[in-house]
């Protein structure tokens, strides 16, 4: 008899602690990629935002106006704001802006007006020029919307219906303004993206090439500089054959020039790289270099690559990934050994980033074009 009630009492146990594990489980703190976003949802009153799966939800209002709120693969919020924009839009003409204009216009109209939120606002540069915040409230996804950016320094953005405008702001192209992020808070979210690698399921685009012959060069664009591009090079045996891209000892900067930019490339080439980050502090991580290229290139970046020398086997070179809508580039500088392109898995490329530099401060004077090399 006694056994048996031991025998119950452990099977009670084990049970009791199964429900508060299930209990627990479900009671998930809510995690923002940003501070700014914690805030806003706090002042909002948004509750439950940790049951939601990744993806994009319609379910929560402001006022009688629907909120759109994304959560990414990592369960992060990753953006609230006034849901403004049919995705439609966003995929066809991606911009930053989208979630700039959504999150800034909810926030405006949110926070109190004594609040240090709505303080730092005042000085965002954010100008209405027809109409105010309180306007937004009476937008949705079927007003009519249009852009335009004076060079690489203002947005100009407004809604209209039929020929009467609605609402008409401008606002400077400056990336830290457009993510609600200071500069350490861009430079932790980028290196937090690196370290993560590349997300589940994701997959390369396929090479495209039509031509004749069994050597191609798909000529692309320059930047700063001739001697900084983003050609890619593809070869095949015969003209048979599928193209593939130039990958061989033979025509190693051409090889290691498509590494970097190509889309396509699978190459394992890792490297050591460090973040210089505001402050004058550094992070270092090792990471697969394809995951830096697919991660710029899924922020918005077109990548160039220039070829400064070669000294004793190692490759020297920069990498801009440059943001024309976002107003700014990353640059990377890498050394890459021979080894690293023969024999990744035992011989590392040693890189260092410089992240979310304005495109208004690049210059020549800045950038020194005239130490790149032609491509061969």
């Amino acid at each position: 008899m006694k056994k048996h009630l031991r025998g119950m009492g452990i099977k009670r146990i084990i049970l009791l602690v199964i429900v508060a594990l299930a209990i627990c489980s479900d009671v998930r703190a809510t995690e923002y990629a940003t501070k700014g976003l914690e805030r806003l949802a706090s002042c909002v009153g948004l509750d439950g935002l940790a049951s939601l799966p990744p993806g994009i939800h319609y379910i929560y209002t402001y006022k009688g106006r629907k909120l759109s709120v994304r959560v990414n693969e990592w369960n992060e919020v990753e953006h609230i704001g006034l849901l403004l924009f049919p995705e439609e839009l966003r995929r066809q003409y991606p911009l930053p802006i989208y979630d700039f204009l959504e999150r800034y216009l909810l926030a405006r109209n949110a926070f109190p007006d004594d609040s240090d939120e709505q303080f730092r606002m005042d000085w965002d540069k954010v100008h209405f020029a027809h109409g105010d915040a309180r306007t937004a409230l009476s937008l949705d996804t079927m007003t009519s919307f249009s852009e335009s950016h004076v060079g690489l320094r203002v947005y100009k953005v407004s809604w209209t219906d039929g020929d009467r405008k609605l609402l008409e702001m401008s606002f400077l192209m400056d990336y830290q303004l457009l993510t609600g992020c200071n500069a350490l808070e861009l430079e932790s979210m980028l290196f937090r993206k690196l370290r993560r690698g590349l997300p589940k399921g994701s997959k390369l685009p396929q090479t495209n090439v039509s031509a004749d012959g069994t050597e191609h060069t798909k000529y692309g664009k320059t930047f700063i500089s001739p001697m900084i591009r983003n050609d890619l090079f593809y070869t095949r045996m015969d003209k048979d054959e599928p193209w593939t891209l130039v990958a061989d000892t033979a025509r190693m900067v051409k090889t290691i020039s498509n590494i970097m930019i190509a889309p396509e490339s699978d190459h394992d080439m890792k490297m050591r790289v460090k973040l210089d980050k505001y402050g004058l502090r550094t992070d270092t991580a090792t990471v697969d270099y394809k995951v830096w290229r697919q991660l710029c290139i899924e922020e918005g970046c077109v990548p160039y690559f220039g070829l400064k020398s070669k000294i004793d086997g190692v490759y020297r070179c920069s990498v801009f990934m440059v943001n024309e809508t976002g107003g700014y580039l990353h640059l990377l500088s890498i050394d890459v050994p021979e080894g690293a392109i023969i024999m990744p898995e035992r011989k590392l490329a040693l890189a260092r980033i410089y992240c979310y530099i304005p495109l208004y401060n690049v210059s020549d004077n800045v950038l020194n074009p005239t130490e790149f090399e032609p491509v061969k």
